[in-house]
């Protein structure tokens, strides 16, 4: 599996945002968009799905996945070291359902 490959004008501005907040800030509004992302789906979970929680939660996946675009750059995580876990990962849940589990 591959990881999405960022645009030039996107990497400008996520790499103006880690210049204008930091890295300490930017790294705990990661933590809150993923507790938002988990919030969205515990929602869906009590209260079923219908369209306004599905574009919430849409967005909510994006904020994260902005998020993680942000966390590779600031630490400086490859695309080659997360689709390397992202193999390893899939492969053994595979493994598991194979076994039962």
């Amino acid at each position: 599996m591959t990881v999405e490959v960022m645009s030039k004008s996107t990497c400008e501005i996520i790499e103006k945002s880690i210049e204008h907040y930091g890295k300490e800030l930017q790294s705990i509004v990661c933590m809150e968009e993923c507790a938002e992302l988990i919030q969205a789906i515990s929602k869906i979970q009590r209260k079923g799905l219908n369209e306004e929680l599905k574009g919430h939660l849409a967005e909510e996946i994006a904020d994260v996945m902005i998020c993680i675009r942000m966390l590779r750059m600031m630490y400086g995580i490859n695309s080659a070291d997360v689709s390397k876990w992202i193999d390893y990962k899939i492969e053994r849940q595979a493994n598991r359902m194979k076994g039962g589990k």
